[in-house]
């Protein structure tokens, strides 16, 4: 799990937080036990589970303003980066992280994508752009898969329209 958090240094600051960004590796196999390794945290020591706050670079965002937001994972270095962008002051926020023996890099298979938006602000999600090396044609994915893809893309559409609709009144 990667999250960006602003509130590391402007709702809560704790010593070793150098930067606004957490990552988590969950398991749960057997899916009613998750557990969030490594444990204590590298970055912050006991009481902390993951990185938490690592990174470089901090803004806060204004209201109104429009983020964007880009993890990258690289399994032939099993590392992810990160960085935040506030499109309208072209400040930012990032990391580089190695994940080391705490995480395998995956083979090859199915695996299931989350994103969400949990905040103490308002704020909301307007898009959601995933891409991979694997060239994947219409008629290689499953039927369903397709259909909630779509479902989705109109669903941000219009939430997208609705707000664009809202901040002309």
């Amino acid at each position: 799990m990667v999250q960006w958090d602003p509130w590391w240094q402007f709702g809560y600051s704790t010593s070793g937080a150098t930067g606004q960004w957490d990552v988590l590796i969950v398991s749960n196999p057997s899916g009613n036990n998750p557990s969030v390794t490594p444990n204590p945290s590298p970055s912050l020591g006991s009481g902390y589970a993951g990185w938490d706050g690592i990174g470089t670079g901090a803004f806060q965002p204004n209201p109104g303003d429009r983020i964007n937001i880009t993890v990258t994972y690289n399994p032939s270095t099993n590392t992810l980066t990160g960085i935040a962008m506030d499109l309208n002051t072209g400040q930012s926020a990032n990391f580089t992280l190695n994940l080391g023996n705490y995480y395998k890099p995956p083979s090859s298979g199915n695996y299931v994508f989350g994103v969400g938006a949990a905040t103490r602000s308002g704020w909301a999600l307007l898009y959601v752009a995933m891409t991979t090396s694997i060239k994947l044609t219409p008629s290689a994915l499953p039927t369903w898969i397709i259909v909630v893809v779509v479902i989705v893309v109109v669903v941000v559409l219009i939430v997208a329209l609705l707000m664009i609709k809202r901040r002309k009144r």
